[in-house]
């Protein structure tokens, strides 16, 4: 079922598909989201596990160790976090994981589960589109749709869930 139709670009419609979710979900990101903009912008959590990797976008953008995340800070932490879905996560980061979860959906994944540069570079391109959208008030759902279409259309990879390169 379609719910909404939102545009990419002035040539592109995208069909949002309707977010099947568990309605906490929904309700936890809308709330994170509404507080994001309240956040004190001195807090700023550091260490070991957090690697700053460049600037883009008036965003910082960081590799973390997402193990260490789920075993210290959230059991929730995937693949990529930033501040506008994570309570924890500074508005203006964006955290990527150095490999991918066991268990997390993705296909040709190395065996030693680290992630590509490709597969990074796509991240980052997914999460600015996506924090940009939930800027303008769009909820996750609607802007992590829209951030996949961008992401789709890059190319980078051949799929977002994926490792295998164009």
């Amino acid at each position: 079922m379609i719910m909404n139709v939102s545009r990419i670009s002035n040539q592109q419609v995208y069909k949002i598909p309707q977010d099947r979710r568990k309605i906490t979900w929904a309700e936890l990101e809308r709330d994170v989201q509404k507080r994001a903009v309240k956040k004190d912008r001195n807090f700023k959590l550091s260490g070991s596990w957090k690697k700053f990797v460049r600037e883009e976008g008036g965003l910082s953008i960081y590799s973390v160790d997402g193990e260490w995340l789920r075993n210290n800070l959230s059991a929730n932490f995937g693949h990529v976090e930033h501040g506008y879905v994570f309570e924890f996560v500074p508005i203006d980061e964006i955290w990527i994981d150095t490999h991918h979860k066991k268990g997390c959906g993705c296909k040709r994944v190395r065996k030693d589960r680290k992630m590509s540069v490709a597969y990074f570079e796509s991240t980052v391109a997914h999460e600015i589109k996506e924090i940009q959208e939930m800027k303008k008030g769009l909820s996750y759902w609607k802007a992590h749709q829209m951030a996949l279409q961008k992401e789709r259309e890059l190319g980078i990879l051949s799929d977002p869930f994926t490792e295998k390169y164009r």
